[in-house]
């Protein structure tokens, strides 16, 4: 609804402003005069504008999971995660001076998986290789590319989430066990200085596992990985020369300046670049968000400050509210929660003074009964109206949780035929 400045119109929308008052929560009355009540008027019919946008990065390195595979995403394209990683023996007296190596696996503990892990769909192939260079302490990002040294390993395999590992008689959660090569075995035994994690890195970088097969519309999954569990570690198998057997079990180096991370590679979709198109057009009708740093998307009210013109107001409660489109491919899971975020100058996202309300106040969880998010955003709006001549940049609506799922959704826009995005306010004229 865009609000003129003729009297005419600012007479109608007074009379409406107390006409089309109906019995919401008397949220925020106590900005009132004592002893006073004074009308609540509801609307839900403001000009709203959005379009989906690229999500540029988000760090990784710091993380709860690490996400790895290949996913063709049906509607969005194709989405492709790699995980780079330190690792180092959990031991430092070993003594190597007989040992002939036998075998050595990286394992890898799951956490969960988005897409297909059926066995038509859920083939993929992993490759594992040696970093050239140092993982250094720095903050990690989804765009991160460490150059790639030999490959030592590559597997094939459907993802099985549920049958434990068993190995050398120990029982280890659920996980991708991948055999390397027995020349990298050959190497740790005769190469390495296990005396500290530091000088074991002199020589052994640390390895990335990524996907290697060409990309496959409608197939794979992203796997997630805790790589914190104790069954995601390199076991190496070895004997001496008395027959005595024995092992080598290392650890992978996790916690802040590890270097563990994962990078995000996309390749969207016909369907995707034509809805980036930079104009609020394109988002008129559907809007997308999709995590590992892939999409977001803006939403304005280009006219909410026309409101002024009815007098002094009290935003009693502002709810943005995002239908899920349900003619869309329903197959994957949408995002459990969305984030709403204010912008700043540079497209830099900030917290809005409503996020610190709370979870119950703020809203953005998926509401599976009416397929909807809701957001509370009282705050950002009263702000909008009280600083008439402040910038306003909009609100980015994120995925949470962006580095460590794989969740995409398709939204409702604000000209959707059915079931469009709006903005209902719930406000009072108190001067």
């Amino acid at each position: 609804m865009r609000f003129k400045g003729s009297g005419v119109v600012l007479f109608l929308l007074a009379v409406l402003a107390f006409a089309a008052c109906k019995d919401p929560e008397n949220i925020g009355l106590d900005v009132l005069p004592a002893g006073e009540q004074m009308p609540i008027a509801w609307i839900d019919t403001f000009t709203l504008e959005a379009r989906t946008v690229y999500y540029d990065s988000v760090p990784t390195s710091s993380a709860s999971y690490f996400l790895v595979g290949d996913f063709g995403d049906p509607i969005f394209g194709s989405v492709r995660s790699s995980v780079f990683f330190k690792y180092a023996p959990t031991q430092t007296d070993y003594d190597f001076s007989s040992a002939q190596e036998d075998s050595i696996f990286l394992n890898l503990t799951y956490a969960g998986y988005y897409g297909n892990a059926d066995k038509l769909k859920g083939i993929m192939t992993f490759g594992v290789f040696e970093l050239v260079n140092d993982l250094g302490d720095s903050t990690y990002y989804s765009t991160s590319n460490p150059t790639l040294g030999d490959q030592i390993g590559e597997i094939t395999f459907r993802p099985d989430l549920y049958s434990k590992i068993i190995a050398s008689g120990d029982t280890l959660a659920p996980g991708l066990r991948i055999r390397l090569d027995n020349s990298f075995a050959h190497r740790i035994l005769y190469e390495s200085n296990t005396s500290s994690s530091e000088a074991f890195w002199e020589t052994f970088k640390g390895l990335a596992v990524k996907p290697v097969a060409a990309s496959m519309p409608g197939f794979g999954s992203i796997l997630y990985f805790d790589m914190t569990d104790r069954g995601s570690r390199l076991e190496l198998y070895y004997h001496n020369s008395d027959n005595s057997r024995d092992s080598v079990i290392c650890t992978i180096t996790s916690g802040n300046g590890s270097g563990l991370h994962s990078r995000f590679e996309h390749d969207y979709s016909t369907e995707i670049t034509s809805a980036i198109s930079g104009t609020t057009v394109a988002g008129a009708t559907n809007v997308y968000t999709q995590s590992m740093a892939g999409l977001r998307f803006k939403v304005r009210f280009p006219f909410i400050r026309e409101l002024n013109n009815l007098g002094v107001i009290a935003i009693n409660k502002a709810e943005l509210v995002i239908p899920v489109d349900t003619d869309v491919d329903t197959d994957y899971d949408l995002p459990t929660t969305l984030s709403a975020n204010g912008i700043k100058g540079g497209d830099t996202a900030t917290y809005l003074i409503d996020y610190f309300e709370g979870p119950e106040y703020y809203g953005g969880i998926l509401d599976e009964t009416n397929n909807e998010y809701v957001f509370n955003v009282a705050r950002y709006v009263q702000g909008l109206l009280n600083s008439p001549t402040q910038t306003d940049y909009g609100l980015f609506i994120t995925n949470l949780g962006n580095a460590v799922n794989a969740r995409r959704g398709v939204y409702n826009g604000p000209a959707h035929p059915d079931r469009p995005m709006k903005l209902r306010i719930t406000y009072t004229i108190i001067e």
